[in-house]
């Protein structure tokens, strides 16, 4: 048996790692979809090398799977992912505008990690410090050198080993492989380093079968290759290694798939699109290709014997513009001659083969993103609002783990920051207003005629659905709607602004009538 290594991969790392392969060469596209050959485009029983290597390097691919994901991940970032008022420091709230070091803000940092956390069911963080240097006594110290704390996401085909256990009434990381292979410069060219950070808890058990663990330490491991004369052997040796100063692993999962019990392997939300867009890249190369082969007019000589070249083979015909075929009488016969025709195949196939990707892509679209693009013109506008009450409900939940996720990364922070505060974060989640009907302002019109709301509430869900932009002041607003000659009554003409009296009457011209409670013109008083 072969000796295991650090970079050796957990047996729920290589159940998932094939989903997440084919995740990758969808999300990358064409390229990668051919590149991936006979994995997503099979063969053709008794196919040629040849020509499936031409069918492979111009197959089509039309990518619907990213542009579906792609709304889902943007739902819950049209409003700025940020801490709650009074909730965190202000090195907490320093921190959150560049979490990573690179001068991503939080709200920036969320969006990447919601995207991939919906493609591959998980998706995780590491909260690091780099070591600190000689001298630095104090955190103002650590603060002048640079010593920070960042975030690093890691993707979970980089995860290749995760394990838990049970420990003080909570699961907790106990061991961690983590790949962490580095491009370098080398003169002109370029290299790889191979190299795994290794996360440890050693992990105790009493009578009882109850568990402990203690301190996290971490190990970083490269991989050197050592050369004989010809021949060449990779060893691997730690490089570097400790305690870690807040006593735990800092890795937080952001998850939204169904997690498997007893393990770290999932079921993706998105895995029944996923294989059918692989389906929907099938079916269109099958369209291509009997188009390739059916579809072009076959030009047929009956009766016409072929030139013969100089190889032995029949020459071929010329077709097109300012071109003559020629079909001479048969040999000691002058009434017998042969003849050219097109012969156009039916199309019958094609149409075929056409109506089933129709079919996919809508089921894609419904599997993906129902109600927001599938085809929802048949339905009732119950069965609409009940679908997307559905799908908003996969999305809130996935926006409410990732509030939970960036919380608990906030709280670890904390812990390499010495400070006591507890973050808590907004995530948006207000999803329902973006599939409603368009009777939504006609209803809240309405309301506001009837006086069933008051004008600041009318504003305020005008707001939630961005009819009026986040910045919009309702007061500055109403000084300029009575400096353009318009007042506004109540229905017993009890309330004025402006600072006008609450009798106060209308200059000629004026509504005194108006029961609505909306804007009036003074000049002519035409109820606008």
């Amino acid at each position: 048996m072969a000796e295991l290594t650090p970079n050796n991969p957990s047996s729920d790392y290589n159940e998932m790692a094939p989903y997440w392969a084919m995740i990758d060469a969808i999300l990358d596209g064409t390229p990668a979809m051919r590149a991936a050959g006979e994995k997503y485009l099979p063969k053709f029983d008794g196919e040629a090398n040849p020509d499936y290597e031409f069918r492979r390097r111009n197959a089509k691919f039309t990518n619907i799977y990213r542009d579906i994901v792609e709304a889902l991940a943007a739902k819950p970032f049209s409003k700025e992912v940020a801490l709650v008022d009074g909730s965190a420091s202000t090195a907490v709230q320093e921190f959150c505008e560049d979490v990573d070091g690179r001068g991503n803000h939080l709200h920036v940092f969320a969006a990447n990690l919601f995207f991939t956390g919906i493609n591959k069911a998980v998706d995780w963080i590491l909260i690091d410090k780099p070591p600190v240097p000689e001298g630095a006594v104090s955190r103002q110290d650590e603060a002048s050198l640079g010593v920070r704390p960042y975030w690093v996401r890691i993707p979970a085909d980089n995860l290749i080993a995760v394990y838990s256990a049970t420990i003080g009434g909570q699961e907790q990381i106990v061991h961690a492989r983590i790949l962490e292979n580095t491009v370098v410069r080398e003169g002109y060219g370029e290299k790889t380093i191979k190299r795994v950070r290794i996360f440890d808890r050693d992990v105790a058990y009493d009578a009882d079968g109850v568990a402990s663990a203690g301190p996290a330490s971490f190990q970083l491991w490269e991989e050197v290759v050592q050369t004989s004369g010809s021949s060449a052997a990779s060893k691997w040796i730690p490089v570097a290694g400790g305690l870690i100063a807040i006593g735990i692993i800092p890795l937080i999962p952001f998850i939204t798939g169904r997690r498997k019990a007893g393990s770290w392997c999932f079921n993706p939300p998105m895995q029944d699109a996923a294989y059918t867009q692989v389906e929907h890249y099938k079916q269109e190369n099958a369209l291509q290709y009997a188009a390739d082969n059916t579809a072009f007019p076959m030009l047929a000589g009956n009766g016409v014997t072929p030139m013969i070249g100089r190889d032995g083979k029949p020459l071929p015909v010329p077709v097109g513009p300012k071109r003559v075929l020629y079909a001479p009488p048969a040999v000691g016969d002058s009434t017998a001659h042969g003849e050219w025709a097109f012969i156009e195949p039916s199309g019958t196939s094609l149409t075929f083969l056409a109506e089933q990707i129709k079919s996919t892509e809508k089921q894609l679209r419904e599997l993906g993103r129902q109600p927001l693009t599938a085809d929802t013109g048949n339905l009732t506008v119950v069965t609409t609002v009940f679908a997307a009450q559905k799908g908003n409900t996969a999305i809130q939940a996935w926006a409410l783990n990732l509030k939970d996720a960036l919380e608990k990364a906030l709280q670890l922070t904390c812990l390499w920051l010495a400070d006591s505060s507890e973050p808590e974060v907004s995530v948006y989640t207000d999803f329902a207003i973006d599939v409603e009907t368009d009777r939504a302002v006609d209803v809240l019109l309405a309301m506001r005629a009837n006086k069933d709301i008051s004008r600041e509430a009318l504003i305020n869900e005008a707001k939630r659905r961005d009819w009026l932009s986040p910045e919009y002041d309702a007061e500055e607003d109403e000084e300029l709607i009575v400096s353009e000659g318009f007042v506004w009554r109540a229905g017993d003409g009890s309330q004025m602004p402006g600072g006008q009296a609450p009798n106060a009457e209308l200059p000629s011209g004026g509504d005194t009538a108006n029961k609505t409670g909306r804007p009036v013109e003074e000049n002519d008083g035409t109820e606008t």
